[in-house]
């Protein structure tokens, strides 16, 4: 049991990934190999050609502009022309003026004539280059927007071929829809409770020795994780809810909405990616997201720090599903005024209608001005809580600071009580992500009820031992400065005693790491189970995903992915 005394830091910013990552189903078949090798082939010739048809255009609009500017130049050099040859035939005619007056008054009227038809012209042939002008404006705009839609198509493609790479690493095929989906696949788990697992001193040093050496070859990859765990979340999802209602009663009843917890908000990435992972029909999704959040530092004519998220989160490719509406409830917590502020702006643009006619069902996005912490009660908070948007000073500090505002702090415990206070039991938590910019151990014993009953099916959290040693402000309890210290080991040894598996999330390897003989890794190392005996030195900061032992189907698919302890 973690027993850390109150920190001085606070929640603040989740170092997240995409729930992108292209979703898998594994299969276990003799020609799984042969037909990844042929999804990666498919790949790679889907994306030269559609680089070949973006360089074709780019090539089409240089020509079109050098065209124009050659028009525009022969335009300009008949003008002077016509004017000089006017010019000249009126010297003509006023050196005759003193031998024919009548030819005199011939050639000038006859000037004046060429003079205006020259003008006419001259203002027919600039109003076709306008014209012309105009349309290739409308071309080049409708070039741009499939240019854009290509380089949409590139990345769906990139994503294909990283999902092939870790269905390489576990030696499985593809099945399902290729990018993340929403589909009620089955898996071939069986969703009973999944004994725990341990490694064997070889495994562990193997995996240790992998993981410090991935470090090295990219520096953050624990940072901002593919998240290949999401592949057919909601069909684990479901068959882990429907567990726990078959168990608790025998009639047949509507099934309890998927609830998430975004402990640690920010600018509501985290949220976005789950609604548009289990309810993509509601729209609203990090594309949407960052629209509306752009909107609104426009109305304010202001620009918020890192608008399209720390991971470049906006630029993530959506759910192929895009019309399923499902029962979601994910509440997001943020105990920046500034920030709550943006999100509930954001909030009415993107979802200002949540329940059905009846009044019920449907997704739902609620906003709390609230911190999270092991105690209920008020808390000082940092000033910059009170103007920044998404500031990463905003977290708790010692009482009597100058300037500091007063946020009102609350256990997740309490929190699921007074929200769900008709239920007998606490509600079933699908997931619960803790971002709280190293006050995460503090969360999750103020979840001790929900996590020693089982109620959390997932547990996502960040560790950033950098927090506490940095010289201008540290905070967090993670880390040698930790106040108090606490261990990640410590953290999840205690997980691990109440029944959780638990992972270092990480990046995958890119194609051009690849190309440079960097190996295959894993989407996950295991750290339960005396599977790593040493705290991991992490560059930047880690997020580490949990799952439930009791929810098989769930363990089982992030033991899969932990390719380095397979026994």
């Amino acid at each position: 049991m973690i027993t850390p005394s109150t920190p001085s830091s606070s929640p603040s910013r989740l170092s997240r990934s995409r729930l992108s990552s292209p979703r898998k189903s594994p299969l276990n078949t003799p020609t799984s190999s042969t037909n990844n090798n042929k999804r990666i082939k498919t790949a790679l010739i889907l994306k030269y050609l559609f680089l070949s048809i973006l360089i074709l255009l780019v090539c089409i609009l240089l020509r079109i502009n050098l065209q124009l500017l050659q028009r525009l130049d022969n335009s300009t050099i008949v003008s002077k022309n016509d004017n000089a040859a006017i010019r000249t035939k009126e010297a003509g005619g006023g050196n005759n003026s003193n031998n024919n007056n009548n030819n005199n008054n011939h050639h000038q009227l006859r000037a004046t004539s060429m003079q205006v038809q020259t003008e006419e012209n001259d203002q027919q042939q600039q109003q076709i280059l306008q014209n012309r002008l105009d349309t290739l404006r409308k071309e080049v705009a409708t070039m741009k927007k499939k240019v854009d839609e290509l380089k949409q198509r590139m990345v769906h493609i990139r994503n294909i071929q990283r999902s092939s790479s870790a269905n390489a690493i576990l030696g499985t095929a593809a099945a399902g829809n290729d990018v993340r989906s929403s589909s009620n696949t089955k898996t071939t788990t069986s969703n009973k409770q999944l004994k725990r697992h341990t490694c064997t001193p070889n495994q562990e040093s193997i995996q240790s020795t992998r993981l410090q050496k991935r470090f090295s070859e990219w520096w953050s990859h624990s940072a901002c994780p593919d998240q290949v765990w999401m592949d057919h979340i909601v069909t684990l999802l479901e068959e882990a809810t429907s567990l726990t209602t078959t168990s608790s009663s025998t009639s047949q009843q509507q099934p309890p909405p998927f609830v998430v917890l975004d402990i640690g908000c920010n600018k509501g990435y985290t949220s976005a990616d789950f609604l548009d992972a289990l309810s993509p029909g509601t729209n609203m999704n990090p594309h949407t997201l960052v629209t509306a959040i752009r909107t609104i530092a426009k109305e304010d004519n202001t620009k918020f720090d890192r608008d399209g998220g720390v991971c470049n989160d906006s630029k993530k490719a959506l759910n192929v599903d895009r019309t399923t509406v499902r029962d979601v409830e994910v509440h997001c917590f943020e105990p920046s005024p500034a920030t709550y502020g943006m999100l509930i702006r954001a909030h009415e643009k993107l979802m200002p209608k949540e329940t059905n006619s009846n009044g019920s069902g449907g997704a739902k996005w609620f906003i709390h001005n609230k911190g999270l912490h092991k105690v209920n009660g008020e808390m000082k908070w940092h000033s910059a809580c009170a103007h920044a948007v998404g500031d990463e000073l905003c977290t708790i500090v010692e009482e009597g600071t100058a300037d500091a505002i007063t946020v009102p702090v609350v256990t997740v415990d309490t929190f699921l009580q007074e929200t769900y206070p008709s239920s007998s039991e606490l509600p079933l938590v699908h997931m619960l992500k803790i971002d709280a910019e190293g006050l995460d151990p503090a969360v999750l014993e103020g979840s001790m009820n929900v996590l020693t009953s089982n109620r959390a099916i997932m547990v996502m959290f960040e560790f950033n031992p950098g927090l506490s040693e940095k010289g201008d402000h540290p905070h967090g309890m993670w880390g040698r400065k930790g106040n108090p210290h606490v261990t990640l080991i410590e953290v999840t040894n205690w997980l691990d005693g109440i029944g959780y598996d638990c992972y270092l999330d990480t990046h995958l390897p890119e194609e051009s790491e690849k190309k440079k003989g960097v190996l295959d890794a894993p989407g996950l190392y295991r750290i339960t189970g005396d599977c790593l005996s040493k705290e991991p030195n992490v560059r930047g900061w880690a997020n580490v995903v949990c799952a439930s032992r009791k929810y098989g189907n769930v363990a089982a698919r992030l033991l899969e992915l932990a390719t380095f302890v397979q026994t």
